[in-house]
């Protein structure tokens, strides 16, 4: 699920996450663009210098409230239809799921109490945990889930991005894909049956070997009929529905904020420590830094890049780890031009940057760490992390100017005859720093780069249309490294940057490999072919950005890369 987002990370995912909150496959989550949230204010504020650190020379004072600004405006709070990380800061909060992650981004059960896997690996049988009440008194059921899974099947053609994982593995699925004709408490399909009360069973046309991951994603959440009707989600900005998580929404203005206070019913009530949550809409990155300045807010989670190097109480300074990349997309498919249908200039302009210098350019380097692969840090592995894995063999399109000089030249490209491209990028100082050193190092190998900026609501379809010749990307996900590498198969690009059959084959080839460390080892051998022989993505840099939080505020934890706050104590 997803972040962050880099301006860079909130990318919209094509199927997957783009840009504000996480990129999507088929749209990219804005991950990048929207990037992340900012926590804020406590019903009381803090006396002193803001960001000096100072603290109050009265006894602590405990409250039981925390404001957490965010960095764009709410779009849903239904679990059917939610693809940006942005709602999900608030959907973590108010929503349960069958499989939850802990601070490592192990994945551990939540509101299942077993799972067994059949040999073949297309059966799973769920267990759910006994006495589990929704906050109205409801008890919970397997079919709340069976019927939010067919929910978002069929809710209609808006949400095709979440559905994407139900319509690829579940048995049935594909037939009644966005087909808002069905009724989802009648229709039943094999993929997902409620047998009884407490037990859930998912068939699988085909294996997949992070399947309970996709079990703590959206789609699987549960809801009921009599309060999430099939085809509208306007109640989900309505205060007052039933939860099944820790918090329940308060109130609701997605323009400006939302507010949930503790669900008394959750399973867990006795461990949830924060009364309330406000998550504060602050659009503007300087406005969220003042915010904190003057102790409007507790927390800032979008904040200038460039803030870290000059910041001087370095405990305010707060980075959530996150898997995800800031990456180079190569137009090699048939809207490209025609020099990116040859590798080698491809791979001489992955070898003119020097990631060591861009990162220092760019920010403070310990937010964005160079990239020796495509999938991020944060992933596991057969046995370890999944880039520890692969650049303990190989560190893919290390800098090498010299080379690449020497594969312009025997591409037919010299003084006489310069590589002329053009680089699209979005429009935040991020995206505008990294073009501006990319320009730089391609200069300095004799390419002639032409910048071309576009605004943000309208980059990523320019993106999805084939209309670049090279352009940056930004991407986030925690479930498993095939999420990365499945954005690039020609089904799931609306026009192929990358079109590869041999590619396609090797993804498709490796969903059916039952074996964990089998498939490991198959998805390391296709980005050794994506990245390393084929150079059809140039990765840059692993991205976390910087974000402010009062020293009072003890005991953040997160759910995989996500925030939670529910365990938070504030001492002031």
């Amino acid at each position: 699920m997803k972040v962050l987002t880099i301006n860079l990370m909130g990318v919209k995912l094509r199927t997957i996450q783009k840009e504000n909150g996480g990129f999507y496959m088929k749209k990219w989550i804005a991950l990048v663009c929207s990037c992340m949230l900012l926590f804020a204010g406590c019903s009381t504020k803090e006396e002193g210098t803001a960001g000096s650190g100072q603290t109050s020379t009265q006894d602590p004072v405990k409250t039981n409230e925390l404001t957490v600004a965010v960095g764009a405006q709410f779009t849903t709070l239904d679990p059917a239809l939610n693809s940006e990380l942005i709602n999900g800061y608030v959907m973590q909060h108010t929503y349960g799921t069958l499989f939850t992650k802990d601070e490592d981004n192990n994945l551990i059960p939540d509101l299942a109490e077993s799972c067994e896997i059949s040999d073949d690996g297309l059966t799973y049988t769920v267990k759910l945990k006994e006495g589990i009440q929704w906050s109205d008194g409801v008890p919970l059921t397997a079919e709340h889930f069976r019927y939010g899974i067919v929910r978002a099947l069929t809710y209609g053609a808006e949400n095709a991005w979440s559905i994407y994982n139900l319509v690829t593995y579940l048995d049935g699925a594909a037939a009644y894909e966005s087909d808002d004709t069905q009724d989802a408490e009648s229709l039943q399909i094999p993929g997902v049956q409620a047998v009884d009360d407490t037990t859930l069973v998912f068939q699988l046309t085909k294996p997949c070997a992070f399947f309970k991951a996709l079990m703590n994603s959206y789609a699987f959440m549960p809801v009921r009929a009599d309060f999430a009707p099939q085809h509208d989600s306007t109640w989900s900005f309505a205060p007052g529905y039933p939860s099944v998580g820790p918090y329940i929404l308060e109130e609701c203005n997605e323009n400006d904020k939302i507010i949930v206070t503790k669900n008394e019913n959750y399973y867990r009530a006795d461990e949830i420590t924060l009364d309330k949550i406000t998550f504060q809409v602050m659009t503007d990155m300087d406005a969220q830094a003042l915010a904190f300045k003057n102790n409007d807010i507790d927390i800032a989670l979008r904040v200038n890049s460039s803030l870290p190097l000059t910041y001087e109480n370095k405990e305010e300074l707060w980075k959530v780890e996150s898997p995800s990349n800031y990456f180079l997309v190569i137009n090699s498919g048939p809207t490209g031009p025609e020099w990116m249908q040859d590798v080698r200039v491809r791979r001489a302009l992955a070898l003119a940057i020097d990631k060591e210098a861009m990162v220092t350019a760019v920010g403070d380097p310990s937010y964005y760490v160079p990239l020796d692969g495509y999938v991020p840090n944060g992933l596991k592995g057969a046995e370890k992390d999944f880039r520890t894995e692969s650049d303990e063999k190989e560190k893919f399109l290390e800098y090498d100017p010299e080379e690449a000089k020497n594969l312009l030249k025997e591409a037919g490209y010299d003084e006489s005859n310069p590589l002329k491209i053009t680089y699209k990028y979005s429009q935040t100082t991020l995206h505008a720093d990294v073009a501006a050193v990319l320009q730089g190092m391609w200069k300095a190998i004799g390419v002639d780069c032409e910048l071309e900026v576009v605004e943000s609501g309208v980059y990523y379809n320019q993106i999805f249309n084939g209309d670049f010749e090279i352009a940056r990307y930004g991407y986030t996900a925690s479930d498993d490294p095939s999420q990365f590498l499945t954005l690039w198969t020609t089904t799931q690009q609306q026009t192929p940057a990358v079109d590869d059959p041999e590619y396609d084959k090797m993804m498709d080839a490796a969903t059916y490999i039952v074996d964990y460390n089998e498939y490991m080892e198959a998805l390391h051998n296709i980005e050794h072919y994506l990245v390393q022989e084929q150079v059809y993505l140039i990765p840059l840099f692993n991205y976390g950005d910087p974000m402010l939080k009062k020293t009072y505020v003890k005991n953040t934890t997160h759910v995989g890369a996500t925030p939670f706050y529910g365990y938070c104590t504030i001492e002031k």
